[in-house]
C-alpha cells in the first residue's frame, strides 16, 4: 500500500488535496508519490511498458479467471500503485466516463458512458463473466469468426465491469493475448501501438458496449458517480 492509504473509499486513491493518484514514486517532500500528473503519466507508462514486455516473455500462470486478471494487473502496475492487482473500492454509484460519441462520430458533444459501481456488485459481475469464459472452454476450438465474436463480447463485458481503478485496458490486452494464444490465435500488439492504424479504432471500440448497455446485464443504477474531475 502507498503511504497513509487504506483504499476503503474512492477519495483514498488520491494524494490529499489533489486529483493525482497516490503512487510509489516517493521522494523528499513527496511522501505520497509524484505530484505532477504529467510526470506521473510518463513514469507510469515507462514502468508498465517494462513489465508488459516481461510478461510477453514470461506470462503470469493462471486459469484465465478473475484471480488471473488480478495477478496480471498486479504485475504490470507493481512499481506504480499500492493497489496494483486489487479491484477498485468505488464509486458506490455508477462509475462514468466522458468520451466521444461512438454511435454518432460527427457529433462533437462528449457522451457519458456508464460502468459498474465498485465493490461486491462489480466483483460478482466479474466472477460471472470469467465463469462464462470457462464454460466456453476459454474460446478454444472455435473457428476464426466465432473466436473473434466471442472474444469481443467477453472483452467488452469485462471492460464495462472495469475492475480496477486504472490500467484496465493494458491488463485486458495482456490477459486476452495470453488467452488467444492458448486458443490457437495471436493478438498482434503492434497493430494497436501509438500511431498504428487500428489504435484509434481500438480506443473508441471500448465504448461501444457501454453505449448500448450490457448485452447480458445492464450495469446496476445506484445513482451516478463520475470519476472525480478535481
Amino acid at each position: 500500500m502507498t503511504r497513509g492509504a487504506t483504499f476503503r473509499i474512492w477519495d483514498d486513491y488520491f494524494i490529499p488535496g489533489t486529483s493525482v493518484l497516490r503512487n510509489k514514486f516517493t521522494a523528499l517532500g513527496k511522501p505520497y508519490g509524484e505530484l505532477d500528473p504529467v510526470k506521473l503519466r510518463t513514469m507510469e507508462e515507462a514502468a508498465t511498458a517494462i513489465r508488459i514486455r516481461e510478461l510477453h516473455e514470461s506470462p503470469v500462470v493462471g486459469r484465465s479467471d478473475y484471480d488471473h486478471m488480478k495477478a496480471v494487473h498486479g504485475y504490470i502496475f507493481q512499481d506504480v500503485y499500492g493497489w496494483a492487482g486489487v479491484p477498485r473500492v468505488g464509486p458506490e454509484g455508477r462509475m462514468t466516463k466522458d468520451s466521444p460519441n461512438v454511435l454518432n462520430p460527427v457529433d462533437p458533444t462528449p457522451v457519458v458512458y456508464g460502468y459498474y459501481p465498485g465493490g461486491e456488485v462489480m466483483n460478482r459481475a466479474a466472477k460471472a463473466e470469467y465463469a462464462r469464459l470457462a464454460a466456453n472452454d476459454l474460446l478454444r476450438g472455435l473457428d476464426h469468426w466465432a473466436f473473434v465474436g466471442q472474444l469481443a463480447e467477453s472483452w467488452g463485458e469485462l471492460n464495462v465491469i472495469h475492475s480496477f481503478r486504472k490500467g484496465n485496458t493494458r491488463s485486458q490486452f495482456v490477459f486476452f493475448a495470453q488467452l488467444a494464444e492458448q486458443a490457437g490465435y495471436r493478438l498482434d500488439a503492434t497493430q494497436f501501438a501509438p500511431g498504428a492504424l487500428l489504435r484509434d479504432e481500438f480506443v473508441l471500440a471500448r465504448f461501444y458496449k457501454p453505449s448500448h448497455g450490457s448485452q447480458r446485464r445492464t450495469p446496476p443504477s445506484q445513482g451516478r458517480d463520475r470519476e472525480p474531475q478535481r
